[in-house]
């Protein structure tokens, strides 16, 4: 199988998080096939169909995951973390064409990972985390996640509009995940908030899979900073991790948004109205000698340049 080990790092990671594999019907019915084929109008029907609900070869796997979660919510499992790796259809009767595609769903609380966390609900960035999680596993020039308009119809009509976003990969649309769209949930029956997304393999198995490397641990004291920043409200994560991305030396081992200020918090943390505030944590180490105090000057002057580019500035 020539994409045998890009399957392997993919299956591997998302066990790892948790999910189980699951594996649904490939016929699902036209109106499902129509709500959420990649291709409209590229859907190939069935000359001798078992029924209503399996007239079509599957475009997408999104029918047969949101079967699978409501069969297991209907059966008072609420906790549910399922994906599916298959094998998706289009074009007609005359020439059908196959794609590897996978899909992955969840709802109910996220799995604790220690005695002392209490339980709580999965949301929309569990699920981001997992696909960084597996994007990071292929060599790629850029990774962007993205969201339009709902107005703009660009979003697939299975996800809710204003909570789902796309995953590009090297400019190229690799896939679509968010919460579903209330009125797929309601005609399904489901009252829980469900999770759901699909990634087109046949796009991401182009990428060389990447091998694992092991960054050598240093014996010397790390050093953490934090920036209290402002930034105009315009400006997202992902451009501020590519722009410290950009400039970071070896020694910048670590940087995370510790905390943003938004809204009626904003006033209190210091900012102006077009603006937000961002509590920068960084972490500098060195693998051969402890940090001296005008190495560490100069790399936060490096971490304020890199942000300053994006309109960010120190707070007052």
């Amino acid at each position: 199988m020539p994409n045998a080990a890009a399957e392997s790092a993919v299956r591997s990671t998302i066990l790892a998080a948790g999910f189980h594999e699951a594996i649904s019907s490939t016929f699902t019915s036209t109106a499902d096939a129509a709500l959420t084929a990649p291709q409209p109008g590229l859907v190939v029907p069935l000359g001798n169909p078992f029924n209503e609900e399996a007239g079509v070869m599957r475009p997408s796997l999104v029918p047969g995951m949101l079967t699978m979660i409501a069969g297991n919510l209907h059966r008072d499992i609420g906790d549910v973390r399922l994906f599916e790796l298959g094998t998706v259809f289009s074009g007609s009767t005359e020439k059908v064409d196959e794609r590897p595609a996978l899909a992955i769903g969840a709802t109910g609380n996220a799995p604790q990972t220690g005695p002392q966390q209490a339980a709580r609900a999965l949301d929309f960035y569990d699920l981001k985390g997992l696909i960084e999680q597996l994007l990071a596993r292929f060599k790629a020039k850029s990774v962007y996640f993205d969201n339009f308009p709902a107005e703009a119809g660009l979003t697939p009509e299975w996800l809710h509009p204003y909570r789902a976003a796309r995953v590009a990969v090297d400019g190229t649309t690799v896939g679509w995940f968010g919460q579903l769209h209330p009125g797929v949930a309601t005609a399904r029956k489901l009252k829980e908030t469900v999770f759901v997304g699909e990634l087109y393999l046949d796009r991401l198995f182009q990428l060389p899979v990447t091998k694992p490397a092991v960054r050598e641990l240093s014996r010397f004291q790390p050093v953490r900073r934090d920036f209290s920043l402002l930034f105009p409200s315009k400006v997202k994560w992902a451009e501020i991790d590519a722009a410290l991305a950009a400039v970071a030396p070896p020694e910048l081992i670590d940087w995370q948004a510790r905390e943003i200020f938004h809204g009626a918090k904003q006033a209190l943390a210091g900012s102006n109205s077009g603006e937000y505030s961002l509590l920068l944590g960084a972490t500098f180490q060195a693998v051969d000698r402890t940090l001296r105090d005008e190495e560490l000057q100069a790399y936060t002057e490096k971490v304020v340049e890199a942000v300053s580019t994006l309109g960010g500035r120190l707070r007052s």
